[in-house]
This record gives structure tokens, sequence and C-alpha cells, in this order.
């Protein structure tokens, strides 16, 4: 398994009510040496999802998050 410290780091929203539709985009999270044990400089990551509005509004910009990569089978 390896995971990976992520904050989130913008949001742009289209359309209205229930219909809204959010992009939001994901770089790595340098902050205390955060994702060290797989990047020897500086880590490379993006992360960009198209979401509902509803589920986007879970995640706000500057909040930090942990993905994690466990392999399937």
């Amino acid at each position: 398994m390896i995971t990976a410290k992520i904050v989130c780091q913008s949001k742009q929203e289209t359309g209205e009510g229930d219909d809204r539709q959010v992009t939001v985009t994901f770089a790595p999270d340098y902050h205390d040496g955060r994702n060290k044990e797989w990047a020897r400089w500086t880590p490379g990551l993006s992360l960009t999802m198209g979401l509902k509005g509803e589920v986007a509004d879970r995640f706000d910009v500057g909040q930090a998050f942990t993905l994690t990569f466990t392999p399937e089978g």
C-alpha cells in the first residue's frame, strides 16, 4: 500500500442547483516532509476529479487528505 498526502488546490463550478458540476483539483501536500516515503525530492502528483455539486461540497480548498493506493486482488 502506498499513501500520498494531498491538498485540495482549487474548485471550479458550472451549472446551478441539482445540476452543479464541480472540477476539484488536488496537489501534493509538502507540509512537514509529507510524501517523503515515496518521493526523494519534490513529489510530482496531479489529480483532478469531476464531481456532483453535493459531493464536491465535502472538499474545501486548502484541506488536506490522505490518498491510499491499495492493490486489488
